[in-house]
């Protein structure tokens, strides 16, 4: 009789060696895994980026405006209000521009994180098979979509082109 300790031993030894293809799609289904858990990583810090932008906007302009709100109260001729509404432009204008730089500096940060997450994943394959495995399935995409959508010379329904 065979000790416990040596059976699961020589077991695991014979998946190992005998069941490479169940071991490469376990890897696989790992790092596609770890792919989409890195990218909902990267989105989340995203999101975080672009409130956080929009959160100092937001405050910077609750400020500003505070501080208009206190000039018209004390405004007595035409040409303060009138020189308060073009500050108030001015800022509009001024802010509108700085949170959109802002927001893209946002954007493109995300989507260099993310392209450098998928980058990760396609240059560390080593042997992996992730590559192949994409190529494989690219170069399947083309039949199955021709056996999809299979043109007939007469046109659909059996009309002939001509006549319709």
């Amino acid at each position: 009789m065979t000790s416990k300790t040596s059976r699961p031993t020589s077991s695991h030894e014979v998946q190992g060696n005998s069941l490479t293809p169940w071991s490469f799609l376990a890897d696989l289904s790992r790092q596609q895994m770890s792919f989409a858990t890195e990218s909902a990583c990267a989105l989340f810090r995203s999101s975080e980026a672009i409130r956080q932008v929009q959160q100092q906007a937001a405050h910077h302009a609750s400020e500003q405006y505070a501080v208009a709100a206190q000039k018209l109260r004390g405004a007595t001729q035409p040409a303060e209000l009138l020189a308060v509404q073009a500050e108030l432009l001015r800022f509009d204008l001024e802010e509108a521009n700085r949170y959109w730089q802002k927001l893209m500096t946002a954007g493109l940060q995300a989507q260099t994180e993310m392209m450098g997450t998928a980058s990760h994943m396609l240059d560390n394959e080593a042997g992996s098979g992730v590559k192949s495995a994409l190529q494989a399935m690219q170069s399947a995409i083309p039949p199955m979509a021709s056996s999809f959508f299979a043109t007939r010379p007469d046109g659909p329904a059996g009309r002939s082109q001509a006549a319709a």
